[in-house]
């Protein structure tokens, strides 16, 4: 969710209750290019990001053999 203006938040669980994470912040200002789980600045660092995914290099993972 991604929310405007305002100090409330409202949350009902169910029977099985919930769990949930709120995170706050101001804007930063820059460009944003968001893809699923990723998100960069521009496309081109999205595309990047995609392929280091791929190969297993993506911040610095290794693939589990």
């Amino acid at each position: 969710m991604l929310f405007d203006r305002g100090d409330e938040v409202t949350v009902q669980a169910g029977e099985q209750g919930i769990r949930f994470l709120l995170v706050s912040g101001k804007p930063i200002g820059e460009p944003v290019a968001w893809y699923g789980p990723i998100v960069m600045n521009t496309q081109e660092e999205l595309q990047h990001a995609y392929a280091e995914l791929q190969q297993g290099t993506f911040l610095g993972s290794r693939r589990r053999r």
